[in-house]
């Protein structure tokens, strides 16, 4: 009897600890569960951001915190909040939609023109914490980008063969050139000596530089990248060697390809009626008074400036054919262009807006922000974009060697995102004429063939392109991107 009641005792103390150590085991489990529910819910709190992102790429401006239970789990949900930038320059730090640029975005480190989010995921008694670094991705991460850095085969009425050739990069074309010989033409354009290119910039091309370019801003806490993906060629036009400010001295190669879109029909779905016009048309922003001249062959009329921030110009058929840049802005090709999808743009902008042009897209004078005067850099967040699916072009009519177009078309500044899908941006007439100065863009500038913008010490005018940095966090209204739009999470931690 002693010896079973010991028995008994013995297996009782075993029973008791391997309850204790299972219940622990549970209790244990049950914490795991819940702590991955809740790091799922977090999760699922920076995947509504992004899809906040994606349907509108100015979403972040609104300090949005969006919350709420994940589907189809009652008891899991998130709680998301827009985290000031260490850079705010405020004295209360917090997310403030009112001044979204400077309170939200990095302005200064490797984190530079980005900014974060803090998602909370809840399950149970468990909390997890995701925090989410975004950066924008897109031609507005460069002042300027080309994928092929020869002149667009179309201005000047290139064979089929020449076409084909131009559409290779450039050690193919090397080995064309070398297999047919000097019938096949494509004109390789220079960085002149005069040349600077004052932000980040790529090409999918080798690039071909001479004398003393320079390529991104000098003294930059975080250098600008300069991304020639197939390298550089230095051509013996200019005396001087070419200057890199970037972190290695020189260009980066061998980057990702981008390639724009084939045109920018895609913005037709988004412009409201009225403000979709057919045929050629001349617009004047009138930024202090909110309003748009417009003129077409019916007439001037005035409009309010577009609720959604955009604009676009069809066609009904053009009366020209292949695109001559040396041969532009006559009476004789006006009145071809009668019925096409171009538009000449001039003017100040106080509020955000993005033109479209289903053929051209003409500057004909000063573009400004309103109330800045240049070289001033703009404030706030108010953007332009100018797209074209053809030609982005600076006016400039010539004959018998005598420029036209006024005084306002020397030392011209454009505060503008420029993009053209198919072909370039150029000048007219770049080869008549005398040289203008410098042409001024304080934006960026986005294209599928390099475009001929004059003649070193000749004519046309020398580059002096300025990068706006709003443009890397701030796009215009409705702006295109080479694959998908707006922002991508760069960075994910959980603390």
């Amino acid at each position: 009897m002693i010896i079973a009641i010991m028995v008994m005792f013995v297996s009782s103390l075993l029973m008791v600890a391997a309850f204790t150590a299972a219940n622990g085991d549970i209790h244990l489990s049950h914490i795991d569960l819940t702590q991955k529910q809740a790091y799922f819910a977090a999760l699922a709190g920076v995947q509504e951001y992004e899809y906040g992102l994606e349907a509108n790429p100015n979403y972040w401006q609104s300090c949005p915190q969006p919350k709420g239970s994940v589907p189809g789990e009652a008891a899991q949900s998130y709680e998301v909040t827009t985290l000031p930038a260490s850079t705010d320059p405020e004295t209360v730090k917090v997310c403030n939609s009112a001044n979204p640029f400077a309170t939200i975005i990095e302005s200064k480190g490797t984190l530079a023109n980005t900014f974060r989010i803090k998602s909370t995921g809840k399950a149970g008694t468990s909390k997890r914490t995701l925090i989410a670094n975004f950066q924008v991705a897109g031609f507005l991460n460069y002042i300027y980008f080309t994928q092929y850095e020869v002149a667009d085969p179309e201005s000047y009425n290139a064979t089929t063969n020449e076409q084909k050739y131009c559409e290779t990069y450039r050690p193919q074309r090397e080995a064309l050139e070398a297999r047919y010989g000097s019938s096949l033409r494509c004109h390789y354009i220079d960085f002149g000596p005069n040349d600077n290119v004052n932000g980040p910039m790529y090409t999918d091309d080798r690039a071909a530089v001479c004398g003393g370019a320079e390529f991104g801003r000098a003294g930059r806490e975080v250098p600008d990248a300069v991304e020639m993906d197939l390298g550089i060629s230095l051509e013996g036009c200019g005396s001087g060697s070419p200057k890199f400010n970037t972190l290695s001295g020189k260009p980066t190669e061998n980057s990702p390809e981008l390639v724009p879109p084939e045109s920018d029909s895609s913005l037709k779905a988004y412009v409201e009626p009225q403000n979709e016009f057919t045929g050629l048309t001349y617009l004047v922003l009138e930024g202090g008074s909110d309003e748009i001249k417009v003129t077409q062959s019916s007439g001037t009329r005035k409009i309010k400036w577009p609720k959604n921030g955009l604009l676009y110009v069809g066609g009904s058929g053009c009366g020209y054919g292949e695109f001559e840049q040396e041969n532009t802005d006559t009476s004789t090709t006006l009145a071809k262009e009668a019925n096409c999808g171009s538009v000449y743009v001039k003017g100040n902008y106080k509020q955000s807006l993005t033109i479209g042009a289903e053929e051209d897209l003409i500057v004909n004078g000063k573009i400004t922000p309103y109330g800045v005067t240049p070289p001033a850099a703009p404030p706030g967040t108010t953007t332009l974009g100018l797209i074209a699916t053809r030609f982005v072009r600076v006016y400039h009519p010539c004959s018998g060697g005598v420029s036209g177009g006024g005084p306002e078309m020397e030392n011209l500044w454009i505060y503008a995102a420029m993009l053209s899908t198919s072909h370039s941006f150029l000048v007219d007439n770049f080869r008549c004429g005398r040289s203008l100065g410098n042409l001024n863009v304080y934006g960026a500038i986005g294209q599928k063939w390099r475009g001929i913008v004059g003649l070193i010490g000749t004519s046309g005018y020398d580059k002096e392109y300025i990068y706006d940095e709003r443009l890397a966090t701030d796009e215009p209204p409705y702006f295109l991107a080479p694959l998908k739009a707006g922002w991508k999470i760069a960075r994910e931690t959980a603390p």
